[in-house]
């Protein structure tokens, strides 16, 4: 299932229960932070949590959200999170 969230970016429930959510406007971690380029960027800002309960899966040594990821980086995420197994 796919979600565009607030105009400046998009979520996707995979089958196993995880969301990926992808953002990339004002206030996101990304080279359009300020929201100057409308709808694009150069990069964006990740997290990944369970669909039933929120729990966020860590993406970083120390973080549950990671920004100025490249489209190859959010490409990898995302196959990260789909290979998981399903949630409890």
């Amino acid at each position: 299932m796919f979600n565009i969230t607030m105009g400046k970016g998009f979520k996707m429930l995979f089958a196993n229960g995880y969301t990926v959510s992808v953002q990339f406007g004002h206030g996101n971690y990304c080279a359009n932070r300020h929201g100057k380029d409308g709808a694009k960027s150069a990069n964006a800002e990740v997290a990944a949590f369970k669909s039933h309960g929120g729990e966020w899966v860590k993406l970083g040594e120390h973080d549950d959200v990671i920004g100025y990821q490249t489209p190859d980086q959010v490409l990898a995420i995302m196959s990260r999170i789909a290979a998981l197994p399903q949630e409890d």
